[in-house]
């Protein structure tokens, strides 16, 4: 299961409020809004080192696939020379290879997240008004 799919189903938990006890669901507002902005910060920072490990990486393929790398740096990585290609197919072919998507999709996952986090903040204020308008409904049906 993806960290995604996690947070996703911690929200679906989380999101539940029990009517008949509005007010617990208030106080449990900073609880929630502590965990999910603990959440989107790390994703954050996760998502910058994806980002500079994605540049450092496509840096290092584009040398390859123009020919710029030296021997010892193909030894260290366990490369063959790549034939020669053209500048126009270099841009082909950093974007099939596999290295380097493998950060630009952990980048993209952790910007994700952070986006789910953001979301489910700006919920988390918009709480407060929701249950005062549940609790305000309650009284007046009760005729208090």
């Amino acid at each position: 299961m993806s960290k995604l799919d996690e947070v996703l189903q911690m929200w679906t938990a989380d999101a539940n409020i029990d009517r008949t006890e509005p007010g617990k669901a208030l106080i449990d507002i900073p609880k929630l809004h502590s965990k999910y902005l603990h959440i989107l910060s790390s994703h954050r920072l996760l998502a910058k080192e994806a980002e500079f490990q994605y540049n450092k990486w496509r840096k290092l393929k584009w040398e390859y696939y123009t020919g710029k790398l030296d021997e010892e740096e193909l030894k260290q990585h366990g490369w063959q020379p790549f034939p020669y290609t053209l500048k126009s197919e270099v841009n082909t072919y950093l974007e099939a290879d596999d290295d380097v998507n493998k950060y630009l999709v952990r980048k993209l996952l952790h910007e994700e997240i952070v986006e789910v986090c953001q979301a489910i903040l700006k919920e988390l204020n918009s709480r407060t008004y929701q249950l005062r308008g549940v609790i305000d409904w309650e009284k007046f049906i009760q005729g208090v």
